[in-house]
């Protein structure tokens, strides 16, 4: 009776020991963790080289063997799943005394990733944001939810905040947000409202209403020109058509 539904739509059912079982959920979500984590080390190096890592993602899903899921290239994987698989399958391969070292290098590089995005933030406003004021359009791991868990935001804000920026955000879910961010934080009711006076603007969870945002109305709210697109959801011509000092992630 449980699974009945399941069997009506022809789901792929497999039977394993439990082991088995568990080991399934922990690879799969530990190889999609790398898969983020190879496109993301490999955005870095297409900035370095004049490369776009839009084109090399698209080539690279055209081999079947590969796919073009999870080739998007960002601040760094957060949510529910991810950052807790990948952990619990490196200890428990440590504890068999087998170590997923390529699982292990996931993991560190993706929490340094996450702090990487506040420092090429500090960097964009010339090395100082004592004073500033920033704008952040999404804080959730990803858009339609209002979860925080290990969102790359809970990383990049604080360190804002430290060095002394003065932080404005947006999301349309902030629920959770209000009590994950520091008190220093500041929300904003509307996309517009976190944006105006802004030295800067950071756009780190793709959300449509961010996306449909017009250039030129960005460009008008600010006070700076300065703008990072932490998930290449912006077109950059237009962005620069507008005035505006854009920024993607391995764009060129």
């Amino acid at each position: 009776r449980l699974y009945r539904p399941l069997y009506l739509i022809e789901t792929p059912i497999v039977a394993t020991s439990i082991e088995t079982a568990e080991l399934i959920k922990y690879a799969a979500n530990a190889f999609l963790a790398t898969k983020i984590t190879f496109i993301n080390e490999i955005a870095d190096l297409c900035e370095r080289v004049g490369a776009d890592v839009h084109d090399v993602a698209r080539g690279m899903g055209l081999d079947g063997r590969i796919g073009r899921k999870f080739l998007h290239a960002g601040p760094g994987y957060g949510g529910s799943c991810f950052p807790k698989d990948t952990l619990a399958l490196a200890m428990t391969a440590r504890d068999a005394g087998s170590p997923v070292r390529l699982v292990e290098a996931t993991i560190a590089v993706n929490d340094a990733r996450k702090a990487a995005m506040a420092d090429r933030i500090i960097a964009a406003l010339g090395g100082d944001v004592a004073g500033k004021s920033i704008g952040i359009l999404g804080v959730t791991f990803k858009p339609e939810t209002d979860d925080m868990r290990d969102a790359p935001s809970l990383v990049i804000l604080p360190k804002l905040v430290a060095a002394g920026a003065r932080v404005t955000v947006h999301d349309p879910q902030p629920h959770q947000a209000r009590q994950s961010l520091p008190g220093a934080v500041t929300f904003a009711a509307t996309p517009l409202e976190a944006v105006t006076g802004a030295d800067a603007v950071a756009l780190l969870t793709e959300w449509n209403e961010y996306r449909s945002m017009a250039p030129e109305r960005l460009r008008g709210a600010m006070r700076g020109r300065v703008v990072l697109d932490l998930r290449n959801a912006w077109d950059p011509a237009a962005m620069r058509e507008a005035g505006l000092d854009y920024s993607g992630i391995g764009r060129p």
